[in-house]
């Protein structure tokens, strides 16, 4: 599997854990996310997304060691205040239908 930062992960037993920008930011970089994307794989593979966010009233304007985070160079401190402006910013097309349009 080659990611998008050039380093190719082997595959076998084992599983992926893919993180995003915000814990990347929270932990000054030491956990690195990286874009990622599913590819049709010529083997029988099992994927279970999870999604795991802070509460909406979440500090998210510093690290853990302090520093000021790209959120909160941005003048961003609480997490819901961030997503509501990063999610239509990265998956624009989550947002487009209304749940009573769905019905």
């Amino acid at each position: 599997i080659m990611l998008s930062s050039g380093i190719n992960a082997e595959y076998g037993d084992g599983f992926i854990v893919n993180i995003g920008t915000l814990v990347a930011d929270i932990t000054d970089n030491k956990l690195k996310a990286v874009r990622h994307r599913v590819k049709q794989m010529d083997f029988v593979r099992h994927s279970i997304p999870c999604f795991l966010n802070p509460s909406f009233d979440a500090d998210i304007s510093r690290s853990l060691a302090g520093k000021l985070t790209n959120a909160g160079k941005q003048n961003y401190g609480i997490f819901g205040d961030w997503m509501k402006d990063y999610l239509p910013a990265v998956e624009p097309s989550l947002l487009e239908d209304s749940f009573d349009d769905a019905l």
